[in-house]
């Protein structure tokens, strides 16, 4: 199950940190129903914020909406959805998404490569540790480097894809209001390293509305960060000539 196979256009939708923002979702679902894109990606944090009794909101959030409203897009659609879980969703929730996953509503990235094409995804979680209360997707960087060597040793760099819910550290794609970045050294060091074909991010919420910035190059990989109010048309052939 690390290794999944799918056959699709070269373009597909990628979105993050909705939190439970069906106006946005529904404006996704409808731009990923054109033809011309492949599938549908999403990159974590797809629950309502944390507060009082939230883990149980997020589970019906989950099975009452997002899990129904992605069965009819697949029917309608009948294009692949790939997801994966962010900090700020409950860990405990992952059965939904796997049972999902089961009845061939949707495909988990989380530290899989999954085959698109001539492309391939592959998919990762864990950020760095944070001073939220939740702590579920939390991981030192020397973990997170751990993994992603692992990650990585399943794939080719130059058509590989990488889904990192933290962005890369000391860029434009990670950004907080006060001017300080929060991303992950570990990510950042993989993609100066590995330099695959592109890489795309979320979790710091502001910093394209901070920076004005959502796409940056390191080295050659093209890195992009969308925010929580947009969400990206990513070309694989061309990650440059990606829009917001």
């Amino acid at each position: 199950r690390t290794c999944i196979a799918i056959s699709l256009a070269m373009r597909f939708i990628y979105a993050t940190d909705m939190h439970g923002n069906a106006q946005l979702f529904e404006r996704v679902l409808k731009e990923a129903e054109k033809k011309e894109i492949g599938a549908l990606v999403i990159g974590g944090d797809m629950t309502p914020f944390l507060g009082f009794d939230a883990m149980r909101i997020q589970r019906a959030f989950i099975e009452d909406y997002f899990l129904p409203r992605l069965e009819k897009f697949a029917i309608k659609a009948g294009k692949p959805v790939l997801a994966m879980m962010g900090n700020d969703d409950f860990s405990i929730n992952y059965d939904l998404l796997e049972k999902a996953e089961d009845n061939g509503t949707l495909k988990i990235m989380h530290n899989r490569v999954i085959s698109l094409g001539r492309f391939n995804i592959a998919g990762y979680s864990f950020i760095a540790p944070t001073p939220f209360i939740l702590k579920d997707w939390e991981k030192s960087e020397d973990e997170i480097a751990a993994d992603l060597r692992k990650l990585s040793s399943k794939t080719d760099m130059g058509r590989t894809v990488f889904v990192f819910h933290t962005p890369p550290a000391n860029t434009s794609l990670d950004m907080l209001y006060n001017g300080s970045h929060a991303g992950s050294t570990a990510v950042m060091g993989f993609i100066k390293r590995k330099q695959p074909l592109a890489t795309l991010h979320g979790h710091i919420h502001e910093s394209p509305d901070i920076t004005g910035i959502w796409k940056q190059k390191i080295g050659m990989t093209i890195s992009m960060n969308p925010g929580c109010n947009a969400f990206a048309v990513v070309d694989m052939e061309k990650p440059d000539a990606s829009v917001l």
